[in-house]
C-alpha cells in the first residue's frame, strides 16, 4: 500500500499536466529521503538555500516559495522546479520571473487555517451577542475563497491556497497542528476544488528527521489522505449550483458567499455584465448585490418573466449574512435545495455533476470526530457508493423520497466522497 501511494504522488507530482494537489513546504535545512517520505516534490522558503540544495541532492522536485515583494529581485537557484509567490503580482512582473524560473505558481494566502470557532460573535440590531454551545458552530473555512479564486482562473487552471498556522489554544502555540488538523486542510483543499501549499510545523519535522514512531505514524495517514485527493484532479466533474450572485466584485460580499456556504447552498457568482439566458439556466434563485444596467435588468425580467426562479435584490448588502443566507436556504425550500444535510452542524458538502447524469458529492466535517451524518441529495438515484481515505468503497442503503435521495454516511470522520449514480 505504501509503495502504491508513493507511486501515485511521484506520478502526480512530475506530470506536468496534472496538479500535486498537496505540496509539502519544509523549513529545516535537512530533509528525510524521498524514500522515506515517500514524495517526489518539496516546497522550501527562499532563506532556505541549505535545505533546497540538500534536497535537490537527494532528487527532490523543488520549488521555492517567495513572497510578492521579492518577485523583482529574486534571482532562482540552479535545479529548482520553478517558483511559487505568495500573494498577488502584476502579470508584467510575473513574466519577467517566468523567463528566469522553469514555473512561476501564485499562492492565494488569504485562507486560514479550517477549524471550529465556537464563540461566534454576530450583531443584532447594534447588540453583539455571543452564540451559546448549542448554537451551530461557525466554521473558519476556505470554500467560498476557492470559488471565488477559481472562476477568476482560465479553464484548466486551479487555485493554489496557502496560510500559516493559527494557534487555536495556548498549548498550540507549541504544539503546532495536531493530525487532525492536517487532514482537515486536506480535506477541504481537496473537497472544494483547489491545490494546498502545506506548511508542516517545526516540531512535526523534526519528528520526523529524527523518526518518531508517532510522527512516521501521523505522516502516513497523512499521506493516504493526500493520496485520496489526488484522484479529484482527474474526476470529470462541475459544480453543481443552483443559486446566482449577481456582483462583479465577490470580494466586496464575501461574507454573502461565506454564509451560502457555511449553509450549504452552493452558488455561482455572475458578473451583471454576463448575465444571459445561457449563465443562469439551472438556477433557481437570483441574488442580485450589484446595480444593473438596462440590459441585465431586462434579462431579469425575462428570467422571472419565464418562472424560472425566485429573484432577490436587497436594497442594500445585509448587514447580517448570516441571517440573510438562512432566509435564502428557506426561500429556496426543500425540494429545490441540491443538498441537505441533518444532524451534521460541523458538515460542509459540495456537489458536483458527473456524466450520465450521475452526481459526486464531496463532504467534510470540521469537527474531526466520527458521526452519522443524514443527506438529502436532489434527484432520484439507483445506488449510492461511499468511500472514505484509507477506507474500502461501500454501498450504502437509500431511500427515494419527494424527488430526493436520503441516505446516512456511517461514521463520517473528517473526510468522504459519495458517488450517486443512474442506472441504465
Amino acid at each position: 500500500m505504501r509503495l502504491a501511494i508513493a507511486a501515485i504522488l511521484a506520478l502526480l507530482a512530475l506530470s506536468p499536466d496534472a496538479s500535486a494537489e498537496v505540496l509539502i513546504r519544509w523549513d529545516l535545512s535537512s530533509v528525510p529521503s524521498p524514500q522515506a517520505l515517500g514524495i517526489a516534490t518539496l516546497v522550501f522558503p527562499a532563506a532556505q538555500e541549505q535545505g533546497i540544495k540538500q534536497a535537490l541532492a537527494q532528487g527532490y522536485r523543488v520549488y521555492v516559495e517567495i513572497d510578492a515583494a521579492q518577485a523583482a529581485a529574486f534571482s532562482p537557484l540552479d535545479g529548482i522546479a520553478g517558483v511559487i509567490v505568495k500573494g498577488t503580482i502584476a502579470p508584467d512582473l510575473r513574466e519577467r520571473l517566468a523567463q528566469r524560473a522553469k514555473a512561476v505558481r501564485a499562492a492565494d494566502d488569504r485562507g486560514k487555517w479550517p477549524h471550529i470557532r465556537t464563540n461566534w460573535v454576530t450583531r443584532n440590531k447594534d447588540v453583539l451577542q455571543v452564540t451559546n454551545r448549542s448554537s451551530q458552530p461557525w466554521l473558519e473555512n476556505n470554500s467560498a475563497l476557492i470559488k471565488i479564486g477559481a472562476d477568476r482562473l482560465a479553464e484548466g487552471q486551479r487555485v493554489l491556497l496557502t496560510y500559516a498556522w493559527q494557534p487555536v489554544t495556548v498549548a498550540d502555540l507549541d504544539q503546532g497542528p495536531r493530525l487532525e488538523n492536517y487532514l482537515v486542510a486536506i480535506a477541504e483543499a481537496g473537497s472544494f476544488g483547489a491545490d494546498l501549499l502545506l506548511p508542516l510545523h517545526e516540531g512535526f519535522e523534526r519528528a520526523l528527521l529524527a523518526g518518531a514512531p508517532g510522527a512516521r505514524a501521523d505522516w502516513t495517514e497523512i499521506r493516504t489522505s493526500i493520496d485520496f485527493y489526488a484522484w479529484s484532479v482527474s474526476l470529470p466533474q462541475q459544480l453543481l449550483a443552483n443559486v446566482a450572485v449577481v456582483t462583479g466584485d465577490p470580494m466586496r460580499t464575501f461574507e454573502i458567499e461565506n454564509l451560502l456556504v457555511r449553509h450549504n447552498l452552493p452558488f455561482a457568482v455572475v458578473p451583471p455584465a454576463t448575465l444571459t439566458p445561457e449563465t443562469l439556466a439551472g438556477i433557481d434563485l437570483v441574488i442580485v448585490l450589484d446595480a444593473l444596467d438596462g440590459r441585465a435588468k431586462q434579462r431579469i425580467q425575462e428570467y422571472t418573466a419565464a418562472g424560472k426562479g425566485r429573484v432577490v435584490e436587497p436594497a442594500e448588502v445585509p448587514a447580517d449574512p448570516n441571517t440573510f443566507a438562512l432566509e435564502m436556504r428557506q426561500l429556496l425550500g426543500g425540494e429545490r435545495r441540491v443538498v441537505d444535510i441533518w444532524n451534521g452542524i460541523t458538515v460542509l458538502v459540495a456537489p458536483y455533476s458527473r456524466p450520465a447524469g450521475g452526481v459526486v458529492l464531496t463532504v467534510v466535517n470540521y469537527a474531526a470526530q466520527a458521526l452519522p451524518i443524514q443527506v438529502r441529495v436532489r434527484g432520484t438515484f439507483s445506488e449510492v457508493q461511499y468511500e472514505a481515505p484509507g477506507q474500502p468503497a461501500v454501498l450504502l442503503p437509500f431511500e427515494v423520497r419527494n424527488g430526493g435521495t436520503e441516505f446516512v454516511l456511517p461514521a463520517l470522520r473528517i473526510g468522504a466522497r459519495v458517488f450517486l449514480n443512474r442506472m441504465p
